[in-house]
């Protein structure tokens, strides 16, 4: 602290008066009264001193016992406070998010305390981030490659003169497909499956194709895929077979399960369309254009007989191969669509069975569909039926059975919910012809390819956020080429 003046001590000498001599100028004779006047009190000129140590009032010490003692020898100076710094302006500043590998765009909204917009003048960017920043829009831009929460510094301005420091911060989401791990199945688990699975069946005029794929939440939890499928063709007589299964997820040997109904079911079905049987079945249908009502209902009773006797067979072989196993049947829950096709001419007879969820729809041509069925819904999300006596034994059991004789028919398509649910969403979503044109038009090319089966694996790999249950897809078609 300063030191205050104050009067001289006591014990120091006097000063010499103002008008005194010198020491080295001659004495003056003393004056001719004996008694001395009074010395001034001494003057100090102090105006330097309080000029460079000035304080407020209320800072001074009001009573002299209270002002500071002359610093000592050892004592620290006092160091004078700082002078203030003027604040920088707040602002604020923010980005929509971005997702890894999905091309960006945004403009950095930027606005200080009282709402006015600035100016970003510069921004850095990690090199590894993807993006770069264009001063004259103002604007993040490319495809960012790295997922994080990125703080980016940056300089902003009101406009001429002084620029300032800011930061902003950029949220950059995963591309969720990377977030997916693929894990092998123990390898001493009971019943492993192919992770995929591919087949193609042509002949002059006629092409049936089928591909199953493991899904992604199969992938992630280290288990088999539960789908399976099964199409097969009589060439004497030109009956074609489709079956699709699929696996309840709850159930811990389902996938066994969708591979003995469509196997049990498809030969008990396929020795059905063959020989003298076959034979019979391809009269009553060539007789459809003449007799109509007559051709269904003898095609119609046939199929409802091969359906029920073809599902009985397969949980028959359910149940026995839970009894060796010591599992219950529903251990091996699974659902169960299946199709017999044959073309006569320009027409396509279609008989079908639907027990659980999924879909069978006989497409085409553009902007016609019409479902052979009706998906089975349970009271939540996810539930559907499996097949099993109760559903045998079932008085709605006819309506499970589907015919129909079309015309110019493109194809018959049966998938399970894998694909179902992420292409159609709902039964309105199933009914909607647009939503099946989508749908055929990715087909189309990949079933023209060169090695179709293996192409139309690859495709049920497609990415649907939500949708991460195995895939199946069976279908015949008749190629644009033949048209």
């Amino acid at each position: 602290m300063p030191e205050v003046i104050s009067d001289p001590s006591p014990s120091q000498p006097e000063r010499a008066r103002a008008d005194e001599p010198s020491a080295t100028s001659e004495p003056e004779p003393a004056p001719e009264s004996s008694e001395l006047e009074p010395l001034p009190e001494p003057q100090t000129d102090t105006s330097d001193v309080i000029a460079a140590t000035a304080k407020p009032m209320d800072a001074l010490p009001d009573d002299p016992g209270d002002e500071p003692k002359p610093q000592q020898p050892g004592d620290i100076p006092a160091v004078a406070a700082p002078r203030a710094r003027t604040p920088e302006p707040r602002a604020a500043f923010s980005l929509p998010n971005a997702k890894v590998g999905v091309e960006y765009a945004a403009r950095i909204e930027a606005r200080d305390a009282v709402d006015q917009r600035l100016i970003i003048q510069d921004i850095k960017l990690p090199e590894t981030l993807g993006l770069h920043f264009d001063p004259e829009s103002g604007e993040l831009r490319g495809t960012p490659q790295t997922a994080g929460d990125h703080r980016l510094p940056l300089r902003w301005s009101l406009g001429k003169g002084t620029s300032y420091s800011g930061e902003c911060l950029l949220i950059v989401n995963p591309d969720p497909r990377s977030l997916w791990k693929i894990i092998e199945p123990p390898e001493d688990a009971p019943y492993p499956k192919s992770h995929t699975d591919g087949r193609l069946i042509q002949t002059n005029d006629i092409r049936l194709i089928a591909a199953s794929r493991r899904g992604r939440s199969h992938e992630h939890a280290s288990s088999f895929r539960d789908d399976d499928y099964l199409i097969e063709l009589d060439a004497e007589n030109g009956w074609s077979l489709l079956i699709v299964a699929d696996g309840a997820g709850s159930a811990q040997f389902s996938r066994e399960g969708s591979r003995l109904a469509v196997t049990t079911a498809g030969a008990h079905l396929l020795s059905n369309l063959t020989g003298e049987q076959g034979a019979r079945l391809s009269t009553a249908l060539a007789n459809w254009d003449a007799e109509p009502e007559a051709s269904a209902k003898t095609l119609g009773t046939a199929f409802h007989y091969l359906f029920h006797e073809a599902a009985s067979l397969a949980i028959q072989s359910i149940e026995q191969e839970a009894a060796t196993q010591g599992a219950k049947p529903r251990d091996y829950a699974t659902t169960v669509l299946a199709a017999v096709v044959k073309r006569q001419g320009t027409s396509t007879f279609v008989a079908s069975f639907w027990m659980g969820d999924g879909a069978i729809a006989a497409y085409g041509p553009r902007g016609r569909v019409r479902l052979m069925g009706t998906p089975d819904g349970g009271e939540f999300a996810g539930q559907t039926r499996f097949l099993d006596r109760a559903a045998l034994a079932d008085q709605g059991f006819a309506k499970r059975i589907g015919l129909g004789y079309f015309q110019d028919l493109t194809a018959v398509l049966l998938m399970t919910d894998g694909v179902s649910d992420p292409r159609f969403e709902t039964d309105s979503g199933l009914a909607d012809p647009s939503r099946w044109d989508a749908l055929w038009d990715e087909l189309a090319p990949i079933l023209d390819a060169a090695e179709p089966e293996q192409t139309i694996v690859d495709w049920l790999g497609f990415f649907s956020p939500g949708n991460h249950d195995d895939r199946t897809l069976a279908l015949h078609w008749v190629s644009a080429k033949e048209k």
